[in-house]
Parts: structure tokens; sequence; C-alpha cells
């Protein structure tokens, strides 16, 4: 089902942290992530595909320990030539990754998943995770896209550690996400420079609480607080690279 991806040497498993950030390296982890486009007319009947046949196997993986968290997903907000379904899957390793793709490349193919009119995977690093054990059904699954300028890396980390990890921690907390992580590409089909922010959230309801609270947040700053905030960001991006996904998620774990 799903082709298997060759890898070279890994390197060293210790991730460099900016200053001012703990310098103690969290497990190498990665996200691998399959998503496809479909005809609309079949976008729900793929979906239900997925459940029936990728859900059950990331289930046993999660179980056995060769999944950390998997979900699956439907695009929310539509684009033209975007894509309309997808799963993905948190793993320790890249041994855990050959079992996992083992496993589904075992599961039969149908009709309606060979009505997919395109095809990607993407493998990342994980940089940061934050979660708690959590399963769901219809919840979000939000992707914050951003690519840095080049050799910005350890200064974006700095300015997201102060001005936005609070804020996800604290969400987190209130149980209003069951995750949050930053990634960057492991294998880069992409501009090595994107970074990505991506969170599951339980309910619409946590959704327009989270949107709420960071409104709130911008309120009570000055105007001349917020420019700094906003200056000192700016100068770390590529201006307009910003990008937000937004997929229902129809079924989601974490342990």
């Amino acid at each position: 089902m799903l082709a298997r991806i060759l890898l070279g040497v890994l390197g060293a498993a210790l991730v460099v942290t900016p200053s001012g950030i703990s310098q103690q390296a969290s497990p190498r982890t990665f996200r691998f992530v399959s998503e496809w486009k479909v005809p609309p007319q079949n976008v729900a009947a793929y979906s239900a595909d997925l459940d029936k046949t990728v859900r059950p196997t990331l289930e046993s993986l999660l179980q056995e320990g060769a999944v950390l968290a998997y979900g699956l997903y439907v695009t929310t907000v539509n684009e033209d030539e975007g894509i309309t379904n997808g799963f993905w899957f948190e793993i320790p390793s890249l041994v855990a990754m050959e079992k996992v793709q083992d496993k589904l490349a075992k599961l039969m193919p149908s009709t309606i998943v060979n009505s997919a009119i395109r095809h990607h995977d993407y493998l990342f690093r994980v940089i940061l995770r934050n979660n708690r054990s959590a399963r769901g059904s219809n919840g979000y699954f939000y992707v914050n896209s951003t690519l840095l300028q080049p050799g910005k890396r350890d200064q974006w980390r700095e300015w997201w550690h102060k001005y936005q990890k609070p804020m996800y921690d604290q969400f987190l907390a209130e149980g209003l996400i069951t995750s949050y992580e930053l990634d960057s590409g492991e294998i880069h089909t992409m501009d090595p420079n994107w970074i990505y922010l991506a969170y599951v959230i339980p309910t619409a309801e946590a959704l327009d609480k989270i949107n709420n609270e960071f409104r709130i947040r911008v309120e009570k700053r000055s105007t001349e607080e917020n420019q700094a905030i906003n200056s000192a960001l700016e100068v770390l991006v590529v201006a307009g690279s910003h990008r937000d996904y937004l997929a229902r998620t129809t079924n989601y774990a974490t342990k």
C-alpha cells in the first residue's frame, strides 16, 4: 500500500537546541504522513476504507509500542489542488517505521483506494513533542507551516519558546488539545527550512476557545509590545510563507 522509503545513515541522535532552552535531548522520534487527493464523490468512502483497514493496523501497533500515536483525517478547508484524505503515525525509530510499513503493505487494495488522483508521503523529524494519553473521533487536526530564513532556525526556536510554547502548554493542561509538536523534514521532499507546528484538538468548542485565548492575549498587550514581537518574527521567516491546514480527525490515539 505504501512504497518503501530508502533511508541513509541516521546520524547523531541528539537534537541541537538554541541557547536558553534545556540542552537535555528528547528521544529522536518521527512522524510519517501519507496523503491523497481523491475525487470529491469518493472522499467519504475513502475515509471509511482507511478507518476499516489502516486504523486497526495502527491501533494494534500502538498497543505493541511500535507506534506512539496515529490519526486519520479528512480535509476541512479544501484547496483547488490540495489533498482530501490522509493519516499519520508517530514512531520511535526507523526500525519501527519499517515494521509499520510492512504491515500496511499487506493490506488488500480496494477499488476506492485505487481511485486516488494523487498520493504523497512525508517523513518528519519531531523536534519537540508534548502530549497526554488520549483517543477520540471527530476532532480536528491543525498544521501551521512556516518557511524560515536560512540559518535562522535557532533564533526562531527561541522566539517560539518565549511567545508561543506557554500557550500550547496551557492548552494541553486544560484539555483543549491532546498533543502538539514541532516538526521538520527528515527526508527533504520540501525546502529544509520549513518548520511545522501540528496539534490535535478534541472538539470544535475547544478550537473556538483556543482562537479566543490567542485574541485575548494580543488585546492584553500594548501596541508597542505586539509590534516588537511581530518585528522580531519578521526577520526570521520568509514573508508570505505562512500556511494553515485544518482537517477533521475521524479517529486518533496517543499513548
